[in-house]
This record gives C-alpha cells, sequence and structure tokens, in this order.
C-alpha cells in the first residue's frame, strides 16, 4: 500500500480485503487466479455495494500489477476487467450532489445560528462557510491566517498515520498527528469571508487566554478544545 494514502483510505481498503476479497479467494494460489474468478468477485461484491466494488477493482488491480513487476505472475489477470455494466463509471473530478441531502439556505443560517456558544462553532463555519474537510479545520493553526489580506492557508490535517499505533504516540496524539493534505492539490488559499474572519478573531481571544494559562503544555493550533478531548 502507498504510504501517501490516508488512514482512513487504508482502513478502508484493508476492510475491503478482509470481508470480500479474502473470502471469496483467500484459500487459492495467487497463480491459479484468472480473469473468471476476478470478474465473479466483482459481480457478487457489486450485486451488494456499488462503492465497495470499485474498492476491490483498485486493490486487485494494483496488488496484482504490483505481483506481475515482482515477476511473481507472468500477467495481470485483473487487467482489463471491468464492473458490471449497471456500475457507471464516475467522470473524472465530476461531484455528484444529492439535493436531497443538502442543506437549504435558511437551514444553513439555523445551523450557524444554533451552533454558537458551543464547542463546534468554529468547525460549523469552516466547514459551512469555506468547505474545509473537518481533519483539515481540526489542523489549522493562526499562523495559517493572513490577517492582511484576509486570507486562510489550509496545509495540513489532523488524523492518525496509517499503521501508527497508541504507544508510539504521545498521550491522546494518537488521531490527532499532523499529516499532509489529502492530496497535494488540498494545499490551497482561500479567501475569508467577513463573517468567519470575525469569528476568527473573538476565537483567538480565547486562544490567547489559554495559552498564557499554560504556556509549556500549549501547542498552536487553532481549536483548541480539541487538545482538551480524550482519544
Amino acid at each position: 500500500m502507498r504510504p501517501r494514502i490516508t488512514d482512513d483510505t487504508y482502513t478502508t481498503y484493508k476492510s475491503a480485503i478482509r470481508n470480500y476479497i479474502v473470502p471469496q479467494l483467500g484459500k487459492m494460489y495467487m497463480s491459479t487466479l484468472n480473469q473468471g474468478y476476478i470478474r465473479k468477485l466483482y459481480n457478487t461484491v457489486a450485486e451488494k455495494y456499488e462503492s465497495v466494488a470499485k474498492n476491490v477493482r483498485t486493490i486487485m488491480k494494483t496488488s496484482l500489477e504490483y505481483a506481475f513487476n515482482k515477476n511473481v505472475l507472468a500477467t495481470n489477470p485483473a487487467k482489463g476487467i471491468n464492473l458490471p455494466k449497471k456500475i457507471k463509471k464516475t467522470e473524472y473530478r465530476v461531484l455528484k450532489i444529492d439535493e436531497k441531502k443538502t442543506l437549504t439556505l435558511p437551514q444553513v443560517l439555523q445551523l450557524i445560528e444554533e451552533s454558537k456558544e458551543t464547542p463546534i462553532h468554529m468547525q460549523i463555519l469552516f466547514a459551512v462557510l469555506m468547505g474545509l474537510r473537518r481533519s483539515e479545520i481540526n489542523g489549522l493553526k493562526y499562523s495559517d491566517v493572513d490577517y492582511i489580506h484576509r486570507t486562510l492557508r489550509v496545509e495540513r490535517q489532523l488524523g492518525k498515520k496509517p499503521n501508527s499505533k497508541a504507544e508510539d504516540c504521545a498521550p491522546k496524539m494518537l488521531t490527532k498527528q499532523e499529516i499532509k493534505t489529502k492530496t497535494p492539490a488540498g494545499v490551497r488559499e482561500l479567501p475569508i469571508p467577513d463573517y468567519v474572519f470575525e469569528a476568527i478573531l473573538e476565537e483567538r481571544k480565547t486562544y490567547e487566554k489559554n495559552r498564557r494559562r499554560r504556556p509549556k503544555e500549549f501547542r498552536d493550533w487553532m481549536l483548541f478544545y480539541i487538545w482538551e478531548s480524550k482519544e
């Protein structure tokens, strides 16, 4: 598995291998795999979950290509095998939005209003008004804010590094490790809406108060409360 994938992706692939690939192909020798077995695997998984079938195809194709490049296999039997026709191929970089699950403007305004005076208010603002992922929000630092031009630089996220263990990390830090953005394109600079900018200035007051209260243990992160939470 490539080191640059996120822990969430690693966990998703691991689950697909354990729950679908191993039960169907786990007792076979790699040399006996052929397109018939692989196609049957795809069809079986696709009948239940289309998204899982896509992951299974990626895993099989990549793994067997690796085996081929290492001269373990003479060919890659997964090459050229497509998913069942009922699964539509998603166009590159096309985002499908389910309007039934999308908040209306009045609902967004209500969400922002109701989140005031709660620990998740800043997360709501960054997510709803600026489109940041939760892991990116948790990784923000005040040094990422350009107070003159009112822009925010997103260049990291917090999460769990693949294969990392609790004993290898500081207490309560397993899922709060600094990692790169999901893709290189994830590093970006965004204009900060006026409402969010004012909220950042208010949150900064709490940040400075906490920093003065515990200078030795304090970490330079915008959302201080996530460091107070348990693992």
